[in-house]
């Protein structure tokens, strides 16, 4: 497993990322576009896209 800091505009549905401490999957549902903050992801604006987003990589082995 691996991570990345991404702008919160990077974010999609399908992501994994690190949300209070906890691994959380984003749905559509949870990505919300306002005009007064901006996008925001459970309900945080991450202080206006200033903080960054740590995304979970997950690389996937195949067997040989």
């Amino acid at each position: 497993m691996k991570t990345e800091q991404v702008h919160i505009s990077r974010i999609s549905a399908g992501d994994v990322i690190f949300h209070d401490n906890k691994e959380r999957t984003v749905c559509e549902k949870d990505i919300k576009r306002d005009d007064f903050v901006g996008i925001t992801l459970f309900g945080d604006c991450y202080r206006l896209g200033r903080v960054l987003v740590t995304r979970v990589l997950y690389t996937r082995v195949l067997p040989t």
